[in-house]
C-alpha cells in the first residue's frame, strides 16, 4: 500500500453522503455500508475479508452476542473488525448486517470515515459507520406537527448559498430532511427542513 492509497482510503466523504441519527439528543453521522465498499473498490478492486472463525460447515461463526470479527485485506495489509447486528435483528438480517458493521469497523482502521470517529462518541452508540437504530419516539426530533413542503421551501430556499439553490433530500424513513449546497461544496453546511438552522444542530 502506497502513501497515496492511504490518503485515498481517508479521503473525507462529501457532506450530502453523510446521514445523521440522533440519540439521546445529540447527531451522529455515518456513513452507509454501500459507500465504504465503493471506496474500498475505487483503491483496490480484489479487496476481501475472510472471518476469524468458521463453523462445522465452514460458515462465518458469530460470537456469542451475535458478533462477527474479521480479516480486511487492502493491497496486501490485514485488519480486523468486529461487526454486530441490532437488538431487534433475526436470522439472515441479523448475518448480514453483522458481516456489513464489521467491515465497515475494520475498513476505519484503514482511515475511511475516520474523521467521523473522531468525535466523541459513546462506545454504546457505535454511530458512525454503522446502522443506528432509531430512537424512541420521545426523543425524535421529527416526532412534531407536521410542515408542508411548500411552507419549508419558501423558507429554506430564501437562504439559498452562494453555489445557488440549495438540494432537498430527506431519509427514507423520516428520521431527517435538510437542503444541501448543490455543488457539495466543503464547509457549506447544509440547512434543517424543519427549522432553516444549520443542520445537524452543533453540540
Amino acid at each position: 500500500m502506497t502513501p497515496d492509497d492511504a490518503v485515498a482510503l481517508r479521503s473525507p466523504f462529501a457532506q450530502a453522503l453523510i446521514e445523521y441519527k440522533t440519540i439521546n439528543g445529540r447527531d451522529f453521522g455515518y456513513i452507509n455500508h454501500a459507500l465504504v465498499t465503493d471506496r474500498l473498490i475505487q483503491v483496490d478492486p480484489a479487496w476481501t475479508w475472510l472471518p476469524m472463525a468458521t463453523d462445522e460447515c465452514g460458515m462465518p461463526k458469530l460470537d456469542s452476542h451475535g458478533g462477527l470479527w474479521i480479516r480486511l485485506s487492502i493491497l496486501g495489509v490485514t485488519r480486523i473488525g468486529y461487526g454486530a447486528s441490532e437488538p431487534h435483528q433475526k436470522g439472515a438480517d441479523a448475518i448480514k448486517t453483522a458481516i456489513s458493521d464489521a467491515i465497515k469497523n475494520a475498513a476505519m482502521r484503514f482511515g475511511v470515515a475516520l474523521d467521523l470517529w473522531m468525535t466523541e462518541v459513546p462506545e454504546t452508540s457505535l454511530a458512525v459507520v454503522r446502522s443506528i437504530p432509531s430512537p424512541p419516539m420521545d426523543q425524535d426530533p421529527w416526532a412534531l406537527e407536521s410542515t408542508s413542503r411548500i411552507e419549508i421551501n419558501q423558507d429554506i430556499l430564501a437562504g439559498s448559498c452562494e453555489h445557488g439553490e440549495r438540494q432537498y433530500k430527506a431519509a427514507k424513513d423520516g428520521k431527517w430532511a435538510a437542503y444541501f449546497c448543490p455543488e457539495k461544496a466543503e464547509g457549506c453546511q447544509p440547512l434543517d427542513a424543519k427549522t432553516g438552522k444549520i443542520w445537524p444542530a452543533k453540540k
